[in-house]
């Protein structure tokens, strides 16, 4: 299986054109770098899911576990980039991420110890709470864990890479039902509150749905310690029908989700934004590494400011679905647990 590996520039070279891009100055040899650079995080990116797909394999809840991989778009990049101003291209550490999705917090927290505790010789950079937000949830309401871990290897066949990041993210079912409707509703609301960019209605409206969920369902405050539970959901019903976030929400449907070869292990998420296709969802499935990242790049450049596109990897179709809830404006498992969780509480 042919990998893309880091081109011949310096990390200094390589921050000199995330300056460029992040100032607007942006041309098709230090594009053609991004992309290299991006590519070349793949192989890191398999290397760190097959080995959390053995370890899932030997877990007693393995088939309960969701793991699946993804490069960050170009355009996400780009947005980095110019949002945090000391962000530099070669230390961005989520370009290659793996999402792990758990049934409980104590089946994540298992999981995790063992990685943790793991002999490889990748360098966790951090230690191990620095973005530890289920201990210490984001005054957004988002709550997971994200552990960044530098490639590091001895054998010639792997040294190539040595020195890329890549991030794990854990999740349970809970916390990332509530993190994908964030992102949907950032789409039907044209908001940024995942960026924690958005007006204060829907931001506090978010923060109390995460305090709900995660009160109900995993029996433990989150960000909002000092309001009790009547006090939540009094408010929460008082925001809810003066901006009807959670409404809107309620009336997507999910996408019907593209049938591919059993063989397909990466694919291609389309989902449209402009005014004529809007809404319309295309995917691809790929066997192979090369022809993915070069297809990528091929619709990235043809569909730019057209539709929004990313490369997943899951070892099923229903765990792409699963993780990348928000590109099939499906959020009926964040509605079915916040339901539940409202009519108990009250």
């Amino acid at each position: 299986m042919a990998f893309v590996e880091p081109g011949l520039y310096s990390r200094g070279e390589l921050d000199r054109v995330g300056n460029r891009i992040r100032h607007g100055i942006i041309n098709d040899q230090d594009l053609a770098v991004l992309d290299n650079w991006r590519a070349s995080h793949l192989y890191v990116l398999n290397t760190f899911q097959a080995s959390l797909r053995n370890r899932r394999s030997r877990s007693n809840v393995g088939e309960q576990i969701t793991i699946a991989q993804r490069l960050k778009r170009r355009p996400t990049i780009i947005d980095k980039l110019s949002r945090e101003e000391g962000m530099s291209l070669s230390r961005m550490h989520d370009i290659a991420g793996c999402r792990i999705i758990f049934p409980t917090l104590g089946s994540l927290e298992i999981f995790r110890g063992g990685v943790l505790s793991s002999r490889a010789s990748h360098e966790l950079l951090g230690g191990g709470n620095r973005y530890n937000y289920i201990e210490t949830p984001k005054p957004s309401g988002y709550r997971g864990i994200h552990d960044v871990y530098k490639y590091n290897v001895g054998s010639a066949g792997g040294i190539k890479w040595n020195g890329l990041r890549v991030e794990i993210q854990y999740r349970t079912y809970i916390q990332h039902a509530w993190a994908t409707a964030v992102e949907i509703s950032d789409i039907v609301n044209a908001t940024r509150l995942k960026f924690s960019q958005a007006n204060r209605d829907i931001s506090r409206l978010f923060l109390l749905c995460s305090e709900i969920l995660s009160r109900y369902h995993e029996d433990r405050t989150g960000f909002c310690t000092e309001v009790d539970s009547g006090d939540l959901l009094e408010e929460f019903r008082d925001l809810e029908s003066k901006i009807h976030a959670i409404s809107r929400l309620r009336s997507l449907t999910s996408s019907a989700f593209q049938k591919f070869a059993r063989t397909s292990k990466l694919f291609i998420l389309v989902n449209y934004t402009v005014s004529d296709k809007e809404g319309h969802f295309e995917a691809e499935g790929f066997t192979d590494n090369a022809s993915a990242v070069v297809r990528y790049s091929e619709l990235e450049k043809q569909l730019e400011g057209k539709a929004d596109v990313v490369l997943v990897g899951a070892s099923q179709q229903d765990a792409v679905k699963l993780a990348y809830t928000n590109y099939f404006s499906d959020a009926s498992e964040f509605i079915a647990a916040l339901d539940t969780a409202v009519e108990d509480l009250a």
